[in-house]
C-alpha cells in the first residue's frame, strides 16, 4: 500500500516553499526599496555611486548624503515611466539631474564622459551621485576616469575598485578596452575645456525637462 507524505515532511516542504517565496520577494521586490542598489562612497562629501535607485532609496541617499547633483549615465533608458518619475523626484528634491545616454557595456560617445566629469568634479555641484542601471559598467567607468583625473592614478591602479561593484573582468572586458582607447583623449579634453573633436557632443540627448545642458564649449 502506497503511503502519503508524512505531516512532518509536509510541514518541512511547506516551510521550504514559504522561505523560497520570501527570498524571491526580497530579491525581486523588497530589497531595492530599502537598500540603495550597488551603492558606494567614492569620495565622502564629494562623490557617491549607485545603480538605478527606487524613489524611496533615492530620497534616503539624497537626504543622508546631501546630494546636490545626479549624473545619470542611462539608468532608466528602457523604462520611460521610471525615467519621468525620477526626473519629477529630482525636481521635487531640488536636485539637478544630468542624463547621458551611454551604452550598457560602458561604451558610447566619449564626450559624454568628458561632460559627466565636469559635473562630477565641480565643487558647485557636489556632493554628486553618479549612477546607471546596475551601477557596474557605466558608473564604474566614470569612477575610474574620476580617480585617474583627481588622484593621478593610472587605469590599472583604479580599475580593481570596480570589482567591488559587480564588474566581472572575465565577462565585461569591453569596459577596460574602451577606457584604454579613450582615457587619454577624455583627460585631454577635460583639461582643455573643450571636446574630443572626432566625437561631437550629442547635446540633444541632454536637453530634458529639469536637466541642464552639456557645459558650453569655451569661446576662443
Amino acid at each position: 500500500m502506497r503511503r502519503g507524505i508524512s505531516k512532518p515532511l509536509l510541514l518541512l516542504i511547506s516551510l521550504g516553499l514559504l522561505a523560497g517565496g520570501v527570498s524571491i520577494a526580497w530579491r525581486k521586490v523588497i530589497r531595492d526599496q530599502v537598500i540603495p542598489k550597488n551603492f558606494g562612497v567614492v569620495e565622502a562629501g564629494k562623490l557617491y555611486r549607485a545603480g538605478g535607485l527606487t524613489e524611496s532609496t533615492m530620497r534616503d541617499v539624497v537626504a543622508e548624503h546631501k546630494i546636490r547633483t545626479i549624473v545619470d549615465l542611462g539608468a532608466f533608458d528602457h523604462e520611460p515611466q521610471r525615467e519621468a518619475g525620477m526626473q519629477k523626484l529630482a525636481d521635487e528634491l531640488n536636485v539637478n539631474r544630468h542624463v547621458f545616454r551611454l551604452k550598457g557595456d560602458a561604451t558610447g560617445n566619449p564626450n559624454d564622459y568628458v561632460a559627466a566629469l565636469r559635473y562630477m568634479t565641480d565643487p558647485a555641484n557636489q556632493p554628486v551621485l553618479v549612477m546607471c542601471s546596475a551601477g557596474a559598467q557605466r558608473t564604474g567607468a566614470a569612477v575610474i576616469l574620476y580617480r585617474c583625473l583627481t588622484e593621478n592614478r593610472t587605469i590599472q591602479q583604479a580599475y580593481p575598485d570596480s570589482f567591488n561593484y559587480r564588474h566581472d573582468p572575465g565577462k565585461d572586458w569591453v569596459m577596460l578596452a574602451y577606457l584604454a582607447d579613450w582615457n587619454d583623449d577624455i583627460q585631454q579634453a577635460y583639461h582643455s575645456g573643450g571636446w574630443i573633436d572626432s566625437q561631437p557632443p550629442t547635446t540633444e540627448l541632454y536637453q530634458q525637462p529639469g536637466a541642464l545642458t552639456v557645459p558650453a564649449r569655451p569661446q576662443p
